[in-house]
């Protein structure tokens, strides 16, 4: 199992979506049940949130989208279309339940395999398209989202 690798977002060659247009569609994401799973399993979380992080940023490769930032196991990005960041949530949900997961995490409940499917880790996914503001964040130096758009793709 390889670590993710991190987009510090400085090397970044294309303009993060919206920064010119004002328009773009965010996506959050959030794992259900990560704290309760961290205290039933903490090395078993520990190598899922591993693999959870390397099937994201495939698909957020494989979709064109800007790693805006993570937090914890939550992770925003945006795009410049609402068909990407659709088709960015429907890849991650069918990754994660293709992804190798360590057999002490499928043993809990709530990521064992069920019908629907699913299996391992579950990643809630929010996506809302409209206007944003966009900055780079000067601690950072990585292009940040602000506005009603992000407070509605957030929920």
């Amino acid at each position: 199992l390889h670590s993710a690798p991190v987009d510090n977002g400085k090397a970044r060659d294309i303009p993060p979506p919206g920064r010119d247009s004002k328009k773009s569609t965010l996506v959050f994401t959030d794992i259900q049940g990560s704290t309760a799973t961290w205290e039933a399993c903490p090395e078993g979380m520990k190598e899922g949130l591993n693999v959870h992080n390397i099937v994201m940023r495939e698909c957020i490769e494989k979709h064109s989208g800007y790693e805006v930032k993570t937090i914890g196991d939550a992770f925003m990005v945006a795009f410049e279309s609402a068909i990407n960041a659709v088709s960015f949530a429907l890849d991650v949900q069918e990754g994660l339940v293709n992804a190798k997961w360590p057999p002490e995490l499928l043993d809990l409940d709530h990521c064992a395999f069920q019908p629907g499917p699913w299996k391992g880790l579950r990643v809630r996914i929010g996506v809302h398209c409209g206007t944003v503001e966009v900055q780079v964040t000067n601690l950072t130096g990585r292009y940040d989202y602000f506005g009603g758009t992000v407070n509605k793709a957030a929920r």
